[in-house]
């Protein structure tokens, strides 16, 4: 998902990944996600990034990326770390997706969707 909210000029974009790991790839799950948001490629511009288990079910996830400006976010869309997050989100999971919200300043419009990481992958869409 990626939010946008805007508090007296402090503004965040958000965007949420959501998977269901294969059974027995929770643990390589972990590694990739940490490698990616620890490694000397990570992406300057991103603000954090926090992990959450389910308590039900260890290979449910969700994970939520920060960013300050709309055009970080979408240089990390652009990056081949977001390119690489895909690859291991198509290889190590059995579900994904990557939900976005935006809210516009102009209008106080909400636009949301979301799409499956994996058939963007299959088509080769971003």
């Amino acid at each position: 998902m990626i939010l946008i909210i805007d508090l007296k000029g402090w503004r965040m974009i958000t965007m949420t990944v959501v998977v269901k790991v294969r059974p027995g790839k929770r643990e390589e799950f972990l590694q990739a996600v940490r490698s990616l948001n620890n490694g000397p490629e990570k992406q300057q511009d991103l603000r954090k990034c926090t992990i959450y288990q389910e308590i039900d079910d260890p290979t449910d996830f969700s994970l939520i990326y920060e960013w300050e400006t709309q055009e970080d976010c979408e240089r990390y869309l652009g990056a081949e770390e977001f390119r690489v997050l895909l690859g291991a989100l198509k290889v190590l999971c059995e579900k994904s997706e990557i939900r976005y919200r935006h809210i516009s300043e102009e209008w106080g419009s909400l636009k949301h969707g979301s799409y499956d990481s994996r058939s963007a992958l299959r088509t080769g869409s971003e």
